[in-house]
């Protein structure tokens, strides 16, 4: 299956395959990313690590900033 994902850390749109019957998290492992470090939307609405993907669906990682 085809997702499109969006990195604004990098500000880079990607179209990716991937298996099907993944979740976010899965998705996450796969790219290197450690899910602590993003909030993902999908499809307009910020979604947990748990959640299923489907064909076509849009993701948006952002990156998480802190500092003190």
């Amino acid at each position: 299956m085809k997702l499109k994902v969006f990195f604004d850390r990098l500000n880079e749109k990607k179209e990716i395959e991937i298996e099907e019957n993944i979740n976010v998290k899965q998705l996450l492992e796969k790219l290197g990313i450690n899910p602590v470090e993003v909030v993902v939307v999908k499809n307009g609405k910020i979604v947990v690590e748990g959640e299923k993907l489907k064909d076509g669906d849009e993701l948006k990682l952002i990156s998480v900033v802190s500092g003190g």
